[in-house]
């Protein structure tokens, strides 16, 4: 997977990230193909929603 040791060096170092902004709250993801965006396909996003 492209996200993660590649890409940042170690593994967690994203999610280390959210966490150290955010603080101590339930995290929640997946793994998927791709962003489809107007004229691109983007295989490296990430994507983070928060419910307030």
């Amino acid at each position: 997977v492209a996200r993660g040791p590649g890409m940042f060096g170690s593994e967690g170092q994203e999610t280390a990230l959210v966490q150290e902004i955010l603080g101590d709250v339930p995290l929640v993801g997946f793994f998927g193909q791709g962003e489809i965006s107007n004229a691109r396909l983007y295989g490296y996003t990430g994507v983070l929603t928060l419910f307030l």
